[in-house]
């Protein structure tokens, strides 16, 4: 099965990584300059990831409902229907 797999090692950083975050509001509260510049950094940058995300949904959707995803076989510009004659040196030794 392909879900999600949750390890005890996993859930000990995704708590750790969330006490730090709960720690870093506490001290926004009560004031602490740095916590309140750590805290809106952190909030542009879910607001960024969230717009990319939107971003790629919609251009993934475009694509899907407007077929743009096919493209054309891609050929040189300077083929022709048929191959460009052969110039092959003659069998002429030139002397040393």
């Amino acid at each position: 099965m392909l879900g999600l797999q949750f390890t005890i090692r996993g859930m000990l950083i995704v708590t750790a990584l969330l006490a730090v975050i709960c720690w870093t509001l506490a001290c926004a509260v009560w004031g602490h300059t740095w916590a309140v510049a750590v805290l809106l950094s952190l909030v542009a940058a879910t607001i960024w990831v969230l717009g990319q995300i939107m971003l790629f949904a919609v251009a993934a959707l475009a694509s899907t409902i407007f077929n743009v995803t096919q493209r054309k076989k891609l050929t040189s510009p300077f083929a022709n229907e048929t191959p460009a004659p052969q110039i092959l040196p003659t069998d002429h030794h030139v002397a040393d």
